[in-house]
């Protein structure tokens, strides 16, 4: 039985008008659905965690909703499901899979292939698509903080133009696979697992989540107008080749900044702020059912 677990803020709202077209499309089907609306944070991993075993829970909204029940089918060895319904979809994206289509959707449910996805560990947190501390880990804090009215695009925009008012650079080292391979100072360090984050950046545009390997990009030493500067090279994916940017690829990361800064998982702000993470990869460790052909 597939579990539809459903986020009725995600996307500002814009899942609710979907709903019962993909509930009547996944019964014609041939499936059978029993449908949960989360009321609070958290209550995803926690509707899951309650499932009987052999249950096929479906995120029906966006990365924030992904990374709660990607976190309890990890405990407890589920596969998972994906309604692309968000803001920024991007682990959906890695997936191939597209915004508020719903009849792909039920294709993928239906039809679709159990793809084995790599996992990251940081912090005793699982993240399906990125871990990111510095610059963009703050203008995630602060897209938590939006006006209503930003949706998409806008919101990470806001966040941006919010985290440029209290822009200062740290120094940071950082090793991958034991081997130094940046120190000095820093905008932002990511690891990503799939290619895209914020919904529209494609921070490691070769990232695929089951190569059993990170993406590491590296930031250096941008101020203020070269961060705005290399922002729509970041949207295109062309960034990589800019000189104060560092990409490297491997298995284990090791971030340390000269101060604590903030760090997220799939945009899912720390509570706490800290100086060092260790993040750690685990290969194919969780199934999620994904589109046929795509890769």
């Amino acid at each position: 039985m597939l579990h539809l677990v459903v986020n009725p803020v995600a996307g500002r709202g814009r899942v609710l008008p979907h709903l019962d077209g993909l509930v009547r499309s996944l019964e014609a089907a041939g499936l059978a659905i029993t449908v949960h609306r989360t009321e609070h944070p958290r209550h995803a991993t926690q509707i899951v965690m309650r499932l009987p075993v052999g249950a096929i829970p479906v995120a029906v909204g966006g990365d924030g909703t992904v990374h709660e029940i990607a976190a309890a089918c990890l405990q407890r060895g589920l596969a998972m499901g994906i309604v692309p319904s968000g803001s920024g979809d991007d682990f959906a994206f890695a997936l191939g899979m597209d915004r508020f289509d719903v009849a792909a959707a039920v294709r993928t449910l239906a039809e679709g292939a159990v793809r084995r996805v790599d996992v990251g560990m940081v912090a005793d947190a699982a993240f399906v698509n990125a871990f990111g501390t510095g610059f963009d880990a703050d203008v995630a804090r602060r897209i938590e903080h939006a006006p209503g009215w930003c949706r998409g695009l806008g919101r990470y925009m806001y966040g941006i133009a919010t985290a440029m008012r209290d822009f200062a650079l740290r120094d940071v080292r950082v090793e991958v696979d034991g081997r130094e391979v940046y120190a000095g100072p820093s905008l932002l360090v990511g690891v990503q697992n799939g290619p895209r984050a914020g919904g529209s950046f494609l921070f490691a545009p070769s990232a695929s989540p089951d190569d059993a390997c990170f993406d590491v990009v590296v930031a250096g030493s941008f101020g203020r107008l070269g961060t705005l500067g290399v922002l729509p090279r970041v949207m295109r994916g062309t960034h990589l080749t800019h000189p104060r940017i560092h990409a490297v690829r491997g298995h284990e990361v090791r971030v340390k900044w000269s101060d604590p800064v903030v760090g997220h998982v799939d945009g899912e702000v720390f509570e706490r702020t800290a100086d060092t993470f260790a993040v750690e990869l685990r290969a194919a460790a969780l199934a999620v059912l994904a589109p046929n052909g795509v890769r």
